[in-house]
């Protein structure tokens, strides 16, 4: 409900402009509220959302099970700093690392955060070993956050050129190209980890192939290298597993994670296994707000219905939509569909304007994203259904019917 003290959205915008860092390039659009998988605009007009706060709001809004909780923990306690023992975070944890290949885990805020935690122990374990190994290799078009170790680990000149000079250490070498990656893993003796994507999502959807990341895992091995990956955007059931990397039967050394873990609220992990998860000793690393009672009561939320029954919705719904999208492919202006689970996307030839596409969806009351002018996504909340899948489809199918190239 709309507070009739609050201003309307031309004066939110002009408020934006006064006030807030010239940073985004809004759509001019106002959400207030949501239920179910339906965001509401400031003017009482309802989409139909595939995009999910950018694969954050995994439950949808308003559901049940989660706002009850976020009621109760805000009522009870919110916050009170890691100086003490936390009772909703430590049923988090053992309730996420169960059942997985991992031994210890970090809550941080962000998916920088989380990264740059990796980062640090990754250096801290080479330190304890005695061993010169502080660089990492990252792959061409990754992204791994805006923070300074994450961006410069961010294979995209352009989000990085404006900040130099940037941290030592790290090498970019094409993604999907195993040669590229044996090549300086062999001609290199300080390289300490290998961070990569299952699933590079920044913008274009770019899946590892399954060879790719079988072969880099274990080339990684044979060098003693630790294997991270970033499972930041493909993490947390997107893809039809807690993890991306279990379609590849892979056991990396660390993982982090973030985007859907709190369901809406910020929270994200990293998850590490063997001797690097007890690099880390008193001091080392910390956050003020990570971990705090509301974040974890959130997540915990988040991992009972994954684990409950809605991994495989996730995987049931990924074909679905991907059986749907995969009609499109007729139309000679498609030129590739990629992904897996509940994330997908639709590439269009330069000659279409995504952002058209996505203008005219939104026209139908449907929420797309559309990135890099002609590249379509779609992350829905988890909790989708079938039948809003196929409002989605028939609308691009009405779209489509019209495009003349």
């Amino acid at each position: 409900m709309t507070n009739s003290n609050s201003p309307d959205f031309e004066t939110i915008k002009k408020l934006n402009a006064k006030n807030y860092m010239n940073i985004f390039n809004r759509q001019n659009l106002c959400f207030v509220s949501g239920d179910g998988n339906v965001l509401t605009d400031i003017n009482g007009k309802k989409y139909v959302d595939f995009v999910s706060g950018l694969g954050v709001n995994c439950l949808g809004y308003n559901h049940p099970l989660l706002t009850a909780a976020i009621c109760n923990q805000a009522k009870n306690l919110i916050h009170s700093s890691n100086l003490y023992y936390n009772r909703e975070q430590a049923v988090l944890c053992e309730k996420f690392l169960s059942g997985t290949i991992f031994d210890k885990m970090f809550l941080a805020n962000s998916g920088a955060e989380a990264n740059e935690c990796a980062i640090k122990l990754v250096r801290k374990y080479y330190k304890l070993k005695k061993q010169n190994k502080p660089c990492f290799v990252t792959a061409l078009g990754s992204f791994h956050g805006r923070t300074m170790g994450a961006l410069t680990a961010t294979g995209q000149k352009s989000h990085y050129s404006t900040y130099e000079p940037l941290p030592a250490g790290f090498f970019h070498v094409p993604y999907n190209d195993f040669s590229a990656l044996k090549d300086i893993l062999s001609s290199r003796d300080d390289i300490g980890a290998v961070m990569l994507e299952t699933i590079q999502s920044r913008s274009v959807i770019t899946p590892a192939t399954y060879d790719y990341l079988v072969n880099a895992y274990a080339l990684c091995r044979s060098k003693d290298i630790l294997f991270i990956l970033d499972e930041i955007q493909t993490g947390m059931g997107r893809t039809g597993k807690m993890f991306a990397f279990e379609h590849h039967g892979l056991k990396p050394d660390i993982v982090t994670l973030g985007k859907g873990m709190g369901g809406g609220l910020p929270i994200s992990a990293v998850l590490a296994r063997g001797e690097v998860a007890h690099a880390f000793e008193i001091g080392d690393h910390g956050s003020t707000l990570s971990g705090n009672q509301l974040a974890c009561a959130a997540a915990t939320v988040v991992i009972d219905q994954l684990k409950g029954g809605l991994l495989q919705q996730v995987e049931e719904k990924g074909e679905y939509l991907k059986g749907r999208l995969s009609y499109f492919s007729k139309y000679n202006f498609v030129t590739g569909l990629y992904g897996t689970g509940l994330l997908q996307g639709m590439q269009l030839s330069p000659a279409v304007n995504g952002n058209y596409v996505a203008s005219m969806m939104l026209q139908r009351g449907v929420l797309i994203n559309c990135t890099k002018r002609n590249f379509l996504r779609f992350l829905p909340p988890y909790t989708i259904t079938r039948e809003q899948i196929d409002m989605l489809c028939d609308g691009l199918s009405e779209i489509f019917a019209d495009v003349n190239v």
